[in-house]
């Protein structure tokens, strides 16, 4: 992401969630997250079967086959970071810290409560 920022000219100090140590804690994450998607099923390999073994990994297989069955019937490509426009419509500090509106009525102020 940092290239396509830089490929349109968006110096990256403007950006509030700009961190130094990006990209390497993307990396860290996604590896967190492959590691902790493989490793919940573990189990299934001491003691074997199909059922269980399809409970703990059939995420895997059916979050790739709805990814490339959509970019083959939607015939969309993979963006590579320098062709994101990553300025347009992005609304800054100011607009996203909205301030507040009180709840009106009981329901408002329940759901205030519990959300």
């Amino acid at each position: 992401m940092d290239r396509g920022m830089k490929a349109q000219g968006f110096d990256l100090k403007k950006n509030a969630y700009n961190n130094r140590m990006q990209p390497y804690v993307a990396y860290w994450g996604i590896f967190w997250t492959a590691f902790f998607t493989l490793v919940t099923g573990l189990e299934v390999f001491f003691d074997f079967t199909a059922a269980e073994f399809l409970t703990s990994y059939i995420n895997i297989p059916i979050f790739a086959v709805l990814y490339i069955g959509y970019k083959v019937y939607k015939r969309t490509k993979i963006w590579q970071p320098e062709e994101m426009d990553f300025v347009t419509g992005i609304p800054t500090l100011e607009e996203t810290d909205a301030p507040k509106i009180p709840p009106k009525n009981g329901w408002e102020k329940f759901a205030n409560w519990l959300f």
